[in-house]
Order: structure tokens, then sequence, then C-alpha cells
């Protein structure tokens, strides 16, 4: 067998020291109201990058409207009816995204 690699000295050693250690923040703020809306905040900062989004969500019987903005203005929504027949669910999604963007 021979030698082992350049590369591998010490890998145990960095292994020991380094894994599972996590130099991200993130945080989550969230509030609720007793007529069902809660709004929730979350971010999260990941080396130099930063990462937000504001998301809502509002109940009223069997109606739930989840509203979800991202840093970047993208605007995401989601209308869950649970049971407008009988064993049945419809969801509506969609996405609108920053018209100032170039994408």
């Amino acid at each position: 067998m021979g030698p082992g690699l350049y590369s591998e000295i010490g890998k145990k050693a960095r292994d020991l020291l380094y894994r599972d250690y996590q130099t991200d923040q993130k945080f989550v703020l969230t509030t609720c109201t007793p007529t069902g809306v809660t709004v929730t905040t979350t971010g999260a900062k990941i080396g130099d990058l930063f990462v937000a989004d504001l998301s809502t969500q509002l109940r009223k019987k069997n109606i739930t409207t989840d509203i979800k903005v991202d840093i970047n203005s993208n605007l995401f929504a989601t209308m869950t009816v649970d049971e407008p027949a009988p064993g049945a669910k419809a969801i509506l999604s969609y996405a609108i995204p920053d018209q100032r963007s170039p994408r």
C-alpha cells in the first residue's frame, strides 16, 4: 500500500473541529392574531449573503390564503379551499415576479 495522499493528512482533525459547525445566523419572528391572521418574518445570513422573506397566512372558515414576499420583491400566493364539494380540495397558486427585474 504506500503513504497516504498529502491532502488526507490532518483530515480527521479538521473534520472533528469543523464538522457540524455553522456560522450561519437565522431568525424567525411569528405573530398570530385572534382573527386568524399569522405573520411570519424570516431572515438568514449565510456568509456575506442576507436572505429574507415575509409571509402572511389568513384562515377563514374553509379557506386558507398564504402570501409570501421575498427579498427580491417576488410575490407568491396560494389559496386553498377545503371541501368546496364533498371530498374535494381546491388549490390556486401563482407567482408575480418583480416588474423591475431583468428576469
